[in-house]
């Protein structure tokens, strides 16, 4: 009986353990995501609002479809985060490192 308790307590132990572990996103892991992200915006009009460098924190995910849709921009320009939105939104995502389902936080940096 205490074998059986024993084991049960370490097979959970070792669950919990597995579960719990967060998967990495790894800045080089994602290289070729972010290559393709950055080319997307890296055709952006001078905006006439920015006093100062802008850093712009994104957060995406991909759909079945393999193409980004951003979940939210944490700026409060409204030029910039329409800017991010439509240039981004359900744009086909080539680079397989992230898979449907899955999303990804990163940030922009916007010279004035």
């Amino acid at each position: 009986m205490k074998k059986l308790i024993l084991s049960v307590v370490v097979t959970l132990f070792l669950t919990t353990a597995f579960a719990a572990e967060k998967p990495s996103n790894d800045p080089a892991s994602l290289n070729e995501t972010y290559k393709e992200i950055a080319k997307l915006l890296n055709n952006y009009p001078t905006f006439s609002g920015l006093e100062e460098d802008v850093v712009v924190k994104v957060r995406i995910a991909v759909n079945e479809n393999h193409e980004i849709v951003v979940m939210s921009t944490n700026t409060t320009n409204e030029s910039l985060n329409y800017y991010i939105r439509n240039t981004l939104n359900y744009q086909k995502l080539f680079a397989k490192e992230l898979e449907a389902g899955k999303g990804l936080v990163f940030l922009i940096k916007f010279a004035k």
